[in-house]
């Protein structure tokens, strides 16, 4: 048996695993090798069943592996009930934005769209998981798609377009 490759290996790995395992056993369940693996790592705390384990994990397909790094990341949240949500909605007014839905592959539909929320100009919302390197190249391309064509800011592209009441021009962002 090898002792630690570099300080702290086996406290890291155990870390690692432990957080890992509510994800696993939540996404690929308990009869997956990986979970029997972390399971018998964490409880005997040797190298030796760390590093199976961790070579167990390595061998996953990368996009298994990024769901379950995420599920770390994003940790054992709860979402919020509907109904706590909508609540929270009672007290916006509506106001129009400029929605621009994109993923991985680009820029996929630029709208006009009414929504219950708080009176920022620029709202930023980007799903947990998204790689940093791929979220950060979407709103690059959608910086140069505004800046390409300034319509589509424009208080009177979207009234031309969908032919919105003088008094809702003055609050599109």
């Amino acid at each position: 048996m090898q002792g630690e490759r570099y300080p702290g290996e086996r406290r890291g790995l155990g870390l690692f695993l432990r957080e890992l395992a509510p994800v696993v056993e939540a996404r690929l369940g308990t009869a997956s090798l990986l979970h029997h693996a972390i399971r018998h790592a964490v409880r005997q705390d040797t190298l030796e069943r760390l590093r199976h384990a961790r070579r167990l994990f390595n061998a996953l397909p990368k996009e298994v592996r990024q769901e379950l790094q995420a599920g770390i990341v994003g940790g054992a949240e709860t979402l919020p009930r509907r109904e706590c949500l909508l609540r929270g909605l009672h007290a916006h007014e509506p106001r129009p934005f400029v929605a621009f839905d994109a993923d991985a592959l680009g820029l996929r539909k630029v709208e006009l769209r009414h929504e219950l929320t708080d009176d920022v100009p620029i709202r930023v919302l980007v799903q947990p998981g998204t790689l940093p390197r791929s979220a950060a190249r979407t709103l690059r391309d959608l910086a140069d798609a505004i800046e390409s064509d300034r319509r589509l800011l424009s208080q009177r592209h979207w009234r031309a377009a969908r032919y919105l009441p003088p008094e809702e021009d003055a609050e599109i962002g």
